[in-house]
């Protein structure tokens, strides 16, 4: 059920289990799914290392956001 994107809250619901920790003791993924994590590294580190053609983009420097410590 994982496999096919049943969320892990959920499956802690329906495996009855207390914890979602003990829930994830039993998510094992298979080679297949390995495979494809690694593959989707691969192409996002490759696309950040190439120049794409034609003009280029300027970004905007992103408003610094601080945090706040709240007691």
């Amino acid at each position: 059920m994982a496999d096919a994107g049943i969320p892990v809250h959920v499956l802690r619901m329906i495996a009855g289990h207390g914890s979602i920790t003990t829930t994830q003791r039993y998510l094992h993924p298979d080679r297949r799914s390995i495979h494809l994590a690694g593959a989707a590294l691969s192409r996002y580190l490759a696309e950040g290392r190439q120049e794409p053609a034609g003009p280029k983009l300027v970004h905007e420097a992103a408003p610094v956001r601080h945090l706040r410590l709240v007691r």
